[in-house]
């Protein structure tokens, strides 16, 4: 018996394209908002802003980081040469370029979209991890950009010829913006496979599916390597070895990838995330035994699909991390993890699929974790917000204290010295740590002022590396001139050295 609650029933209508596009949009932007809110130029930022797409090495630009495409974005949104700080404005037309390519997907997932229908594809952007990726200010558009160039590959749609070359285009023009965003595509390509597996399809067009998409990904990352990788002058680092140590590092980075998204599961959040899981098995299965009963195909067919089934859906949960696994050296960032876009999607994909056999009504869970995902842009806003108020707290100081004491103002050349402590201390966000610990991962800027921030309170003579360091410094210069809780100033000559401090007092706020 179907269970009809007419409230919902007015909300649950079939949806018009302009109102799906509307409704992507609405979402991104409220997504996003926290972020404009805060405004705060999120590490890379602070020097991009100040050099303004004029390189003093060309290793700084992202031309010679494989990204080309992200000058030519600046140069015709900014009307210059130079790469402007428009903040918020690239991210706004971004979002709408991606809100675009989001309706798009959830017409091709859904004839008949409906509201409910959005909250599976939403999490491509909610993505917390994501989060990290929309921090950077010049960064965040084109990786969005990357985003909706990706779900237009999976969704373009002409003859077979201009498909598969346009999509290949649109992989290309993905990497050539982000190269992480690889992973989303082959994601979503293996969500495809699922999709025709769920709606009982013959193994022929699956198999044929398979090398579409294949032939899409390979043809993609030619064209890049033929373009845009040809400018790159930044040494990329080299795969890891295969050899004895090869299984052991891989299970060592595959738990990293666990825990970090572990974090999001909190007493608070483990009833619906496990929820969340449990509906995905039971749709899983439901489909398998659905194939497996299919007796008017040979055993081998219905085999050899629940094989891929399965194999989709594990690799979809390998590209978490996807590429990022196989290089020497493991960064395990938030914004690497682009691929748990793809793999929620799925999750929300299968989750829906069963509980709308069973009860339409039902679909509307769904929209419980992408609440979570929006309640954490905003705590995340506010983080920022405590960080970017605590960052000026230091520079000012640091501003005061040269400017205001001619021993120190006099020197040629200032340098600021790290601490030897990697620990993250925001006794603002304390609180918000504790009870989303997966914030703390997703900020991960763990430095309490930069060199590049001096120039924005007057203070340009400001270098980046120290030529020194931290005990040849004290040697030379044993008192300091200047010392308070958060730094002390020392003088070696014609060149002033900030030491930062381990201003940790409270055991609570040490991480």
């Amino acid at each position: 018996m179907e269970v009809r609650v007419p409230w919902l029933e007015r909300w649950n209508r079939t949806l018009s394209a302009r109102e799906v596009w509307q409704l992507c949009l609405l979402a991104l932007g409220l997504h996003v908002l926290p972020l404009i809110l805060a405004d705060y130029p999120y590490l890379d930022d602070v020097w991009r802003s100040q050099l303004s797409g004029i390189w003093q090495d060309p290793n700084d630009s992202w031309a010679g980081q494989g990204r080309v495409l992200i000058e030519w974005f600046y140069a015709v949104i900014g009307f210059s040469a130079g790469a402007l700080n428009l903040f918020p404005w690239p991210v706004l037309v971004a979002a709408v370029m991606t809100a675009g390519a989001m309706a798009g997907l959830v017409r091709h997932y859904f004839d008949a979209p409906r509201v409910t229908c959005l909250f599976v594809v939403w999490p491509l952007w909610f993505n917390p991890f994501f989060l990290q990726n929309l921090s950077y200010q010049y960064d965040a558009p084109v990786m969005a950009l990357a985003l909706a160039a990706c779900m237009a590959a999976i969704t373009l749609r002409g003859g077979r010829r201009y498909t598969f070359v346009g999509s290949s285009v649109l992989v290309a023009i993905a990497i050539g913006l982000y190269q992480v965003s690889i992973n989303v595509f082959a994601g979503l390509c293996c969500i495809e496979i699922v999709r025709l597996v769920l709606a009982q399809e013959r193994l022929a067009v699956v198999c044929r599916e398979v090398s579409i998409r294949l032939g899409q990904v390979l043809c993609g990352c030619l064209l890049y390597v033929l373009t845009a990788y040809q400018l790159m002058t930044v040494a990329r680092d080299t795969l890891l070895p295969i050899d004895a140590q090869w299984p052991g590092e891989m299970v060592r980075r595959g738990k990293a990838v666990v825990e970090h998204v572990g974090l999001l599961i909190t007493p608070e959040t483990c009833w619906f995330f496990l929820g969340l899981i449990v509906l995905a098995l039971l749709a899983l299965v439901a489909a398998s035994k659905q194939v497996l009963c299919c007796r008017d195909r040979p055993g081998a067919e219905r085999l050899a699909l629940v094989v891929l089934l399965l194999l989709s859906v594990g690799a979809v949960l390998l590209l978490i991390p996807g590429m990022t696994l196989l290089f020497l050296t493991y960064n395990d960032g938030a914004r690497l993890l682009l691929g748990a876009g793809p793999a929620w999607v799925l999750l929300a994909l299968l989750a829906r699929h069963w509980l709308v056999d069973k009860q339409p009504i039902l679909a509307w869970l769904l929209a419980i974790p992408v609440l979570f995902m929006l309640t954490f842009s905003f705590a995340y806003g506010r983080v920022l917000v405590a960080k970017k108020e605590f960052e000026q707290l230091i520079t000012f100081s640091i501003a005061q204290a040269i400017s205001s004491t001619p021993t120190l103002y006099e020197a040629r050349r200032f340098h600021i010295v790290p601490s030897s402590s990697s620990a993250h201390w925001l006794p603002a966000a304390e609180g918000a740590f504790r009870s989303m610990p997966a914030l703390d991962y997703v900020l991960n800027n763990h430095a309490l002022v930069l060199a590049e921030m001096m120039p924005r309170v007057g203070m340009p003579a400001f270098g980046g590396r120290s030529p020194m360091e931290r005990r040849e410094i004290l040697a030379r210069s044993p008192t300091p001139i200047l010392d308070n809780k958060f730094f002390a100033i020392h003088r070696c000559g014609d060149i002033a050295y900030v030491l930062m401090k381990q201003p940790f007092e409270d055991p609570r706020f040490i991480k």
